[in-house]
């Protein structure tokens, strides 16, 4: 059986005629997260089946996790920080269509 490996980073897409830049922002993270997702969720099911073979883990063990206090903090900072990452294109789109909407008004 031959691999084909997954593509590190998405390719970029051409613009639509048309969209506006906060269309395109929209559809570029959509596209980016969709591909990460993918990498990401075969990665982990890699791990996870190497961890289970080796008798390193139980099958399941990762869904019946509970972290504690401290390690729901990391999380939830880790979650903010990706949260503004990915999001951050589309505000600035936002306010670029904002001041240009603002710019038309006066």
């Amino acid at each position: 059986m031959t691999r084909t490996p997954l593509p590190r980073t998405p390719n970029r897409l051409d613009a639509i005629e048309g969209s506006r830049d906060l269309d395109e922002q929209m559809l570029g993270m959509i596209v980016s997260l969709a591909s990460e997702v993918t990498v990401l969720r075969a990665r982990l099911d890699a791990c996870e089946r190497l961890l289970v073979s080796t008798g390193a883990l139980e099958k399941g063990a990762i869904d019946a996790f509970e972290p504690d206090a401290e390690g729901q903090a990391e999380r939830e900072a880790q979650r903010q920080q990706s949260m503004q990452k990915i999001f951050r294109p589309l505000r600035e789109a936002a306010l670029k269509d904002l001041e240009a909407t603002e710019g038309a008004t006066q």
